[in-house]
């Protein structure tokens, strides 16, 4: 975010005070959708027609208690998610994006890019690792050698990585074809190793006191939990980011956007002000980290490809490594045309960015709960070899350990082209319903995607407003039993997967929809008070 926009007025606190009394109220809310009262604002049919927001009543809470109680875990033993005593109940059973959990079905319309398919089309690409696990549960049961299901990293490797490497390969932007991929569990710890490897690869002496090893990223930025990860903010400070560079680059988001500046002049000023900041700290960065359509941090808004090829190409002219994080965005769930050749697995073939790094993670592992990431060395992977290691020094017990997770991401690999009409009727669905929000809100909600990956942000400068309106937001959605990703920042993200029906998921998100538009008009913002910021005076000499 633009840190140098300064807090509003004092009626934002109280507007904020009021949403959290509201928000507290209704922690664990289990009321089903209710009728949107006489003169409200809803999104039906793909028209609006205007609603207040329902008062919170004076049982909600002792109604959310009882609730929590009998969730049918011990809510406050689990610091898990979200605080204790303030998790999520548990999911009994789901049906596409249809959650039934204890508290009544809920439609999860984003779940962070976890899943990709679901039904008969994931009982598919489950089977071969299923029956693997069946037949090693057989051979257990009789005492007799059984197929491996995990191998400790010092032990061996699974059969099936020999599956997954071939499936894999077709997919990738090498134009050398000399690539290897460093396999992890999760996404925080496939860039810890892209980064490793990224900077072995320079060559240079790593304990040198003027080593390039800083890594910069962007302004808004999310690269695994914020407390140790690059990117996203500092809750432990900013030495427990280690190589993280304390400065972030300036990135187009409409946080850093001008009022009145049309597109090609924030760009502009956008790739200036990167250059600057190369010129000034580009001596001790060595690996840059991109995301060509970002996450949480800025709800999905995909960066503009001609700029971001810019700031990658002035990046390795100085000599840094480009890492391109597509862990939200690739797997082909960005919905992009193919370059010539390619298969569109990845944004970066797409765009041709050109990193010298890609990752991956999420659902490659089939989304059912067996963990694979992975970060790939698209160029010099001999380069690598001939290093210190000879490979990533991030590595634990189950990195890449698991034969069904591999089963797995080989299987959706090999069927990934096939799923792309199936995107694209998705982004049909959902991109008119953007559109209609963005002008009905008058400006105060931010739409944007493409692809199944899409989101919104609430449009005021001052994260206080943005969390006021995002408390009311959550409150909304919880009497709609709609349940899209909450993004920090203040707003939404939608990760359909790729099988969802698209009229039945779009239906959902015009009900989410609704519940945006409302958030936004009962925060009361003028205008004037909106995104874009006004342009600073200039500094006296």
């Amino acid at each position: 975010e633009n840190r140098s926009v300064r807090p509003g007025r004092s009626s934002l606190w109280a507007m904020s005070l009021r949403a959290m009394v509201r928000l507290t109220a209704l922690a664990c809310a289990t009321n089903p959708a209710s009728a949107l009262a006489p003169g409200g604002r809803s999104l039906v049919g793909g028209a609006f027609r205007v609603a207040s927001a329902p008062a919170a009543s004076a049982s909600t809470a002792a109604a959310s208690a009882a609730a929590s109680a009998a969730a049918g875990y011990d809510n406050g033993r689990f610091a898990g998610r979200y605080a204790l005593g303030k998790n999520l109940p548990p999911v009994k059973a789901k049906n596409g994006f249809r959650f039934a959990r204890t508290d009544g079905e809920v439609r999860v319309l984003g779940g962070a890019c976890s899943e990709v398919l679901s039904g008969p089309n994931l009982a598919e690409l489950l089977r071969p690792g299923f029956e693997l696990e069946v037949r090693a549960m057989e051979a257990l049961r009789r005492g007799e050698p059984a197929e491996s299901l995990s191998v400790h990293t010092s032990t061996g490797v699974p059969l099936q990585l020999e599956q997954f490497l071939a499936a894999l390969g077709p997919h990738l932007p090498s134009k050398s074809g000399d690539w290897c991929v460093n396999l992890q569990a999760e996404g925080a710890s496939a860039v810890h190793a892209a980064i490793d490897m990224a900077l072995q690869m320079s060559g240079a002496d790593l304990g040198s006191p003027s080593a390039r090893t800083r890594v910069a990223c962007g302004s808004s930025s999310y690269h695994g939990p914020a407390s140790t990860s690059p990117g996203g903010g500092t809750p432990l400070g900013a030495q427990a980011k280690g190589l993280t560079h304390p400065v972030r680059y300036p990135v187009p988001s409409p946080f850093l956007r001008w009022r009145g500046e049309d597109e090609a002049a924030f760009h502009a000023r956008m790739l200036a002000d990167f250059n600057a900041y190369l010129d000034k700290y580009g001596h001790e960065v060595g690996v840059l980290l991109v995301e060509p359509q970002w996450g949480s941090s800025v709800a999905a808004m995909p960066w503009p490809p001609a700029l971001l090829r810019d700031y990658i190409s002035a990046a390795k002219a100085r000599g840094i490594a480009v890492i391109a994080d597509e862990i939200m965005c690739g797997l082909g769930r960005h919905g992009a045309e193919p370059a010539a050749g390619g298969t569109g697995c990845f944004l970066s073939e797409c765009w041709d960015l050109q990193p010298d790094i890609l990752t991956f993670g999420k659902g490659i592992g089939g989304g059912a709960g067996h963990l694979l990431s992975g970060a790939v060395v698209l160029e010099g992977a001999s380069k690598l070899q001939g290093g210190p290691a000879g490979t990533a020094y991030q590595s634990h017990t189950y990195a890449g350990s698991s034969a069904r997770a591999l089963a797995n991401g080989a299987a959706l690999l090999a069927s990934l082209e096939k799923w792309r009409p199936s995107v694209r009727a998705i982004e049909a669905a959902v991109a008119p319903i953007a559109a209609e929000l963005n002008e009905a809100s008058g400006g105060a909600v931010l739409a944007h995607g493409q692809g199944a990956l899409w989101g919104g942000l609430f449009a005021h400068p001052d994260p206080q407003a943005r969390t006021a309106a995002n408390l009311e937001f959550k409150r909304l959605c919880a009497e709609a039993r709609v349940l899209p990703y909450f993004v920090p920042v203040g707003g939404f993200m939608l990760t359909p997967r790729y099988d969802d029906d698209p009229d039945v998921y779009g239906a959902a998100v015009r009900d989410m929809a609704d519940c945006a538009l409302q958030a936004a008009r009962s925060m009361g913002w003028a205008p004037s008070a909106l995104l874009p910021v006004s342009k600073p005076a200039p500094r006296e000499s």
